[in-house]
């Protein structure tokens, strides 16, 4: 019956099926096994995420020609950015375009978390420009780009207490804002430290939800100024 369906039902189907596809791992191979794994989180960001946003595996580039690491999940903007560069298999994308950068590894601990710290400063490190724009014929000043937003989603979590622990400020490069372990939890930074989700039967939706609410609080990207890619180009 239409009429017994709740949200909280919605939600508990939603979050088996999420569950189902990010744990259910077939593939043994170490190296194929974490591709398996990427491509799982990767298609649970393009299934779920409003269209504004595009998700790739991609190296990120900024107006000097400075690159990121490759990182396992980029969500970028997916109607105003001018450029979207493929080289072989990988895929560039402007550092002005980009949200947020996630890092993808089989379990929570200590040296993957501070690995995905790494991974996420080499995308904070780079420059990002904001153009003026102009609205409704009136020019608007470009604005300051907004920190982009760093995590790790894990398989498997055994760092827990350890985690809680890790009291890191709020102007860390490297920070990690949120992060996920699709077997029991999810987490976030706030205040100075970094908590747990206090719902156990929801945490994946949890988790979805505050990614969601952290990107909406970003708004649009800044526009990027053109010029500056094309500057060192040879005459």
């Amino acid at each position: 019956m239409v009429s017994s369906v709740t949200l909280e039902t919605l939600f508990k189907g939603k979050q088996e099926a999420m569950k189902a596809s990010l744990i259910q791992n077939p593939i043994e191979h170490p190296g194929e096994n974490g591709n398996y794994t990427e491509e799982q989180w990767l298609n649970l960001f393009r299934d779920h995420l409003p269209k504004r946003y595009d998700v790739k595996k991609a190296f990120i580039i900024d107006c000097n020609n400075n690159l990121s690491e490759q990182l396992d999940i980029v969500i970028f903007d997916n109607y105003f950015s001018p450029f979207l560069f493929h080289c072989r298999d990988n895929v560039f994308i402007p550092a002005e375009s980009v949200y947020a950068v996630f890092e993808v590894k089989p379990e929570l601990n200590k040296q993957n978390f501070e690995y995905a710290m790494k991974k996420v400063s080499s995308a904070r490190s780079l420059e990002r420009t904001s153009a003026s724009i102009f609205n409704a014929g009136i020019k608007t000043q470009g604005r300051t780009p907004h920190t982009i937003l760093g995590g790790l989603l894990t398989t498997r979590n055994s760092w827990q207490k350890c985690l809680i622990k890790q009291n890191i400020s709020n102007n860390n490069v490297g920070l990690l804002n949120i992060g996920c372990c699709a077997e029991d939890c999810c987490w976030k930074f706030h205040n100075g430290k970094y908590i747990w989700c206090n719902n156990k039967e929801h945490y994946l939706l949890s988790f979805f939800m505050e990614l969601l609410n952290q990107l909406q609080q970003m708004g649009t990207v800044p526009a990027m100024d053109i010029p500056r890619y094309f500057n060192g180009f040879s005459e």
